[in-house]
């Protein structure tokens, strides 16, 4: 973690979070809004999955003195803390500070912006914890959020949390809209992908008026299946996958679309994505509405890439506890989830800059950099931090140490005493 807070340091997010998400405090004995927040961000980046874990770190003075919080707060100050988070102050807080992180993480170029949902299951009673489309749990409450994520920079770009019985389409343009204008100065979406749930005219005329590519998951509807079954003309790429291509129009359309068929033979023991249309139970069929020139096939493998968002909403539910964070009031929920979304965008800078090029999860990233043991102590009047590290992990630490702190002069004393 000392690395952590050596990135944290060179970034100023102290002053970012202080700047943004400072509130107006009462009591001479109240803790930092900012220390409260790098308490949560640290607790969520060593393991906890909910507030109540945070409260072992209480007692870790090496940690605290690493993220420089004077006083570390327990979990009920925590909660308390988001609970004073409302709709207005969720936009005018956190959205200047997910402009500031942003900003940094993505230069000028093109990008590739994928839509999804998840479901978030419930237990108690919290707002907008509903009934509502949920595959795994039947019968049991649940939250719905929307993200959006680019595909260069494996960013968490936009993030909602909804109630349990909102439709994926629901205010899906307005959600589009922002996930868009999220995107700084000098970076614009080259192509739009995302399932099912977004297969809507209104998404495809909000996209088509701004003249951005798409390609979203087909919904096999009655007029959809129909269309698929008249098709005649299937081009095999090998001997379990055919493609083909056609147009249709809904009723409720006012324009017909490009319709991209994928037809895959379901074979035992294998992994298919797809849906059983017809009588056949050989073949397994996926659909996918484009605006995108390509070839059928180009435009299969195209949105295929977009299965990297649902590995990344696992890991953030699996690392990040991104579904574990749940209070009674819903604006203090949204907060702590947005929040952990701003600690998974720290994680892949901190990646980025330690020279890690493969995508690692959070798990491994705590493995080869996080946890280690270590003693707070001094020598003379300089406070050290006495790492317990030997050989090839030590050489691997002074390397990513030079990498983060190559502003500053090292502590030899911290590494080489092992």
């Amino acid at each position: 973690m000392a690395l952590l807070a050596g990135y944290a340091a060179r970034i100023n997010l102290p002053e970012a979070l202080d700047r943004h998400l400072s509130f107006e405090l009462t009591s001479p004995n109240a803790i930092r809004p900012t220390d409260i927040i790098l308490a949560f961000v640290g607790g969520v980046l060593t393991g906890a999955r909910r507030f109540a874990h945070i409260e072992a770190l209480r007692h870790d003075e090496v940690l605290g003195e690493l993220l420089g919080i004077r006083r570390f707060p327990s979990d009920v100050t925590i909660m308390r803390h988001f609970t004073r988070f409302g709709q207005k102050e969720l936009y005018e807080r956190f959205e200047p500070l997910r402009a500031w992180q942003i900003k940094q993480m993505t230069p000028p170029g093109s990008y590739t912006q994928d839509l999804d949902s998840s479901v978030f299951e419930r237990y108690g009673k919290q707002e907008g914890a509903v009934l509502g489309y949920n595959p795994k749990k039947h019968r049991r409450p649940s939250h719905h959020p929307l993200l959006a994520t680019l595909e260069e920079n494996r960013s968490v770009i936009h993030s909602w949390l909804r109630s349990g019985n909102t439709a994926s389409v629901s205010c899906a343009t307005e959600f589009l809209g922002e996930a868009l204008a999220a995107l700084p100065a000098g970076a614009v979406a080259k192509a739009i992908r995302g399932d099912s749930g977004f297969d809507s005219e209104k998404v495809f005329a909000f996209l088509e008026g701004r003249g951005l590519r798409y390609a979203i998951s087909a919904r096999f509807m009655r007029g959809v299946k129909k269309e698929v079954q008249a098709i005649s003309g299937w081009r095999e790429l090998d001997a379990d996958v055919s493609v083909a291509e056609t147009v249709f129009q809904a009723k409720s359309w006012s324009r017909p679309r490009r319709l991209v068929v994928i037809r895959q033979r379901d074979r035992p023991n294998d992994f298919v994505r797809g849906k059983e249309l017809f009588d056949d139970k050989a073949y397994l069929y996926q659909g996918i509405f484009t605006d995108l020139p390509d070839a059928p096939e180009e435009v299969w493998r195209f949105y295929r890439k977009r299965a990297v968002l649902e590995t990344r909403i696992r890991e953030l539910k699996w690392d990040y506890g991104l579904d574990g964070f749940c209070m009674k009031k819903f604006y203090a929920t949204e907060a702590a989830f947005r929040m952990v979304c701003f600690a998974y965008n720290l994680m892949q800078q901190f990646q980025k800059e330690l020279g890690i090029r493969t995508k690692k999860t959070l798990g491994v990233v705590r493995t080869m950099v996080l946890a280690c043991g270590a003693e707070l102590g001094r020598d003379g009047h300089k406070m050290v931090l006495r790492l317990s590290l030997s050989g090839k992990r030590r050489e691997r630490f002074r390397g990513y140490y030079d990498k983060i702190f190559h502003w500053e002069k090292p502590n030899g004393v911290a590494v080489e005493t092992g």
